[in-house]
């Protein structure tokens, strides 16, 4: 079944399951490289089954990811029973799933974030364009091309490919501008939303603190979200881009998952960290 486009900002079909208990952890989840499955179902089952076993606990769980909201959508609604508590997509706009399980845009937020992306589309476009060409010229080797629906997003072939590209465009960095990189794919983003700015807004909207959130990814992009909340349990699969896996060695209390897939590190901590909560309040 193809299901219609669906806008940035707009109402997301379908629902979450419904909370049974307050909200008091936070699970955010990269999509690519993290949670989605390449071999089978975009979400594994047994992981909604997980979800759904956590819920009396007051765990809600959501995507943290580059993708749009469309993209995303697009390939997890023919298959997943429920929606996720929240979704955070191209790094910055936010969707919190309201009292009936349905995912509401956060609509102030969002709209700030689009018209700070509108404005730097504006100021950097023309010169990171220029900036390509000249890659183009004097690199012809080097396969990538811009995003067809963003104009400050390039996508290389392959993540090596990716990291050629990157330096020849580090000069356009400033202190209001900033380069979320995930694997083959970037985008030149207003600094002030990222992933962990995003993160930020659905724990503040629902008073949950950092020693209760679970944070996993694979990409640069998301080391700011790790880096804001370090008293999280931060974490990534073994197969993270070689930056992500760095930061987590060099910071005690954070570590890589040995298996593949989330569930193993998500049961670590739900026994590390909700069990333990519990206990401490017998």
């Amino acid at each position: 079944m193809t299901h219609p486009y669906i806008a940035e900002g707009s109402l997301p079909p379908g629902a979450a399951a419904p909370a049974v208990a307050p909200c008091r952890w936070l699970i955010s989840l990269d999509y690519d490289g993290t949670l989605q499955n390449p071999d089978g179902p975009p979400i594994e089952p047994a992981f909604f089954e997980q979800m759904q076993a956590w819920r009396s606990y007051g765990v809600r769980w959501g995507i943290n990811t580059g993708r749009t909201l469309n993209y995303l959508l697009q390939e997890i609604l023919p298959c997943s029973p429920v929606l996720p508590d929240f979704i955070c997509t191209c790094e910055r706009y936010v969707y919190l799933a309201d009292a009936h399980g349905k995912l509401q845009p956060a609509t102030e937020h969002n709209a700030e974030c689009h018209h700070r992306n509108l404005a730097l589309r504006e100021q950097l476009a023309p010169h990171l364009h220029c900036r390509l060409a000249e890659l183009k010229r004097t690199h012809p080797h080097l396969q990538w091309q811009l995003a067809t629906d963003d104009p400050l997003s390039v996508e290389a072939i392959d993540s090596p490919t990716m990291d050629a590209i990157i330096p020849h465009l580090q000069e356009l960095v400033s202190s209001c501008c900033t380069i979320q990189r995930a694997g083959r794919y970037m985008r030149f983003a207003d600094s002030r939303h990222t992933k962990g700015t995003a993160l930020a807004y659905v724990m503040q909207a629902w008073q949950v603190p950092a020693e209760h959130v679970f944070i996993m990814g694979d990409g640069q992009n998301d080391l700011d979200a790790f880096c804001r909340f370090p008293a999280a349990w931060c974490t990534a699969p073994c197969t993270a881009h070689a930056e992500v896996l760095a930061w987590l060695a060099a910071h005690p209390g954070t570590r890589t998952a040995p298996e593949s897939g989330v569930l193993p590190e998500l049961r670590r901590w739900f026994t590390a960290r909700v069990n333990t909560a519990n206990a401490e309040k017998m």
